[in-house]
């Protein structure tokens, strides 16, 4: 009866945490990744994030949670585990430790983690208990020690600043259901919080704010300030009631210096950003639609009509560059979109840094998802024309941006 109980309380977490994230725009905008601001600052985006990079390669999970390194020398795909005659298999809570692979890392998400100061740091979440830690070891995953451990039940992305790891945090409080157990009470606690990864101190940096389906989302960082996002209702919502909820969404800076949050934008402005030096590019959707996969079983929302503005972080001034029909990534200093007309679709990217915007070829884009922008690559998803499914590979950027289909394959659907 306890392990049913416990199961019963892990899918409701489950539940809230998914509405977690399909509230926080990760179902309708897909990856991000920006350029920090800052030569010592790195900003990593985990929500549909695929890896994580250092000066060498791109460190990324493969569907089975093993740790892999593509090497910009070799492009080559790599296993990180240096155990010798380990064979590289899943193991289990009863698994010896001497016949567990390095490799294998069950409880880390796929773009949870950094690279800093030669050092690979990595997240471990439990979402039953909603906590987590990071931990540290070679890039080779030698030595392996926790540096920190935190109430937290997701991963959301996150800024690296020399010694200092600024993170949000999220907790779903629960209530007891009509049978005494603990379950969601649609209700959770959000606040920004930072580690020392020198000594693994925890320190919250806001207050814990009780909100109704509440994240806290940052979205990059800019001259000292970490910008982020918070996702609310006024009342309970229960997946139906959106407008009678009153969603809200408000947009806010945290002054590294002076420690303390001001309010920028609020009530919707624009529901997501892409913060990339001093620009950062907002949208604002327009008319939920339903999108089926082409397996016919599963869908997503997404809206139908998406406007694409760029904000002037220090002149304060906004400019409008485009309706889009359908938004598709933010990479590479770049915002990639579609605009449909009868019976075609037209691909382009807008460049923040140039103001252009430069049409691609559809038979090449329309494939194509970016998971990534590490150093010379892009970390991509591929198409299968017929069944939907994709397959992982990285492409040089010069090659993506000619329309060469010059695709690197990473290891992504097999166990080793």
């Amino acid at each position: 009866m306890k392990d049913k109980k416990q199961a019963r309380r892990f899918l409701a977490l489950a539940a809230a945490f998914l509405a977690i994230v399909i509230l926080s725009g990760g179902y309708i905008f897909y990856q991000k990744s920006g350029k920090g601001g800052g030569t010592d600052v790195q900003y990593h985006d985990t929500m549909l994030y695929m890896g994580f990079a250092s000066e060498d390669g791109i460190y990324h999970l493969n569907s089975t949670g093993f740790l892999y390194f593509f090497d910009y020398a070799t492009q080559k795909d790599v296993i990180v585990c240096n155990k010798p005659n380990c064979t590289h298999k899943i193991w289990y809570e009863n698994t010896p430790d001497e016949q567990r692979c390095n490799a294998y890392l069950p409880d880390v998400l796929g773009g949870a983690g950094f690279v800093q100061e030669d050092a690979l740091y990595l997240f471990n979440t439990d979402l039953n208990t909603q906590t987590g830690s990071l931990v540290r070891s070679g890039l080779d995953r030698t030595g392996v020690k926790e540096v920190a451990s935190f109430e937290n039940n997701i991963v959301s992305p996150f800024v690296v600043d020399r010694q200092f790891l600024y993170m949000s945090g999220c907790s779903i409080l629960t209530e007891k259901d009509e049978d005494g157990m603990e379950a969601p009470s649609g209700e959770n606690e959000t606040w920004l919080f930072r580690v020392n990864l020198n000594t693994g101190e925890t320190t919250n940096l806001t207050e814990r704010k009780k909100a109704y389906s509440s994240d806290l989302y940052i979205v990059g960082y800019y001259n000292g300030r970490i910008y982020y996002k918070e996702n609310l209702f006024e009342t309970k919502y229960d997946g139906t009631n959106y407008e009678e909820a009153g969603h809200r969404v408000d947009w806010y800076f945290y002054d590294i210096e002076e420690g303390k949050s001001e309010r920028i934008y609020e009530d919707e402005a624009f529901q997501d950003a892409y913060l990339y030096g001093d620009k950062l590019v907002s949208m604002y959707g327009k008319g939920m639609a339903t999108e089926v996969y082409k397996d016919g079983l599963s869908a997503q929302g997404r809206y139908s009509q998406i406007d694409i503005s760029v904000w002037d972080l220090d002149g304060g001034k906004g400019q409008w560059v485009v309706t889009a029909d359908k938004l598709l990534d933010y990479a590479d200093g770049k915002v990639f979109y579609v605009i449909e007309e009868t019976g075609k679709q037209r691909y382009f990217y807008y460049d923040i840094e140039e103001g252009e915007t430069v049409e691609m070829d559809s038979g090449f884009m329309k494939r194509l998802h970016i998971r990534g922008s590490f150093g010379d690559y892009l970390l991509v998803i591929k198409d299968d024309t017929d069944t939907g499914f994709g397959d992982y590979f990285v492409i040089p950027k010069q090659d993506f941006y000619n329309g060469k289909e010059n695709y690197i394959p990473i290891t992504w659907k097999e166990e080793p």
